[in-house]
């Protein structure tokens, strides 16, 4: 059974604020127990990632990772 969460998209300047499914590993929600603890979301607004770590039926987000680029 696919699980959707309500969150809110933590990137600055976006306040976007919905139901989303998990971007990412899609066939481990497939299961009536989702087995994978920690979640991608992609924000439909902006387009940003970020992770969650799954509590229970709810979601909490995790800290925004800094994106290193690095030159060629």
């Amino acid at each position: 059974m696919l699980t959707s969460y309500l969150v809110r998209c933590p990137h600055a300047g976006c306040n976007w604020f919905g139901s989303l499914l998990p971007a990412e590993n899609a066939q481990a929600w497939r299961s009536a127990t989702p087995t994978t603890k920690l979640v991608v979301f992609e924000c439909p607004q902006c387009h940003g990632q970020w992770q969650g770590r799954v509590v229970g039926d709810d979601v909490k987000p995790l800290p925004l990772q800094q994106v290193a680029t690095a030159s060629v």
